[in-house]
């Protein structure tokens, strides 16, 4: 059974508009521990990634940790045009780009 977690997230994601979003990342986070809670089998770096943008959401600029936030890097553009969307939007601050760009970092992968 082939995964396509990030995929499907970011598919759901790009098609709601702006205002729903927060809800729907705080379904989705709900949803992915439920699945870690009863031990089922998910791509880890995955569910780290998008839990990570969900907080983010959830939270906004102002509840993010002070250590930086590494994310696969085929994730970081898409979370990156997410948030300038839901900035624009009036869902997040301003500033939220800026704080983005502080806190998430691309995840090196060993070779």
């Amino acid at each position: 059974m082939g995964f396509q977690l990030f995929e499907k997230f970011a598919e759901m994601i790009d098609r709601l508009p702006a205002k729903a979003v927060v809800n729907a990342v705080q379904l989705e986070k709900e949803m992915l521990e439920n699945d870690l809670a009863q031990k089922r089998t998910l791509p880890m770096a995955e569910v780290r990634s998008i839990v990570a943008f969900c907080n983010f959401v959830q939270s906004g600029p102002e509840g993010v940790p002070g250590s930086k936030i590494s994310v696969p890097i085929q994730h970081l553009g898409f979370y990156r045009n997410t948030v300038k969307r839901l900035a624009e939007g009036g869902v997040l601050p301003a500033e939220a780009g800026d704080v983005f760009e502080k806190v998430f970092s691309a995840m090196l992968k060993a070779a």
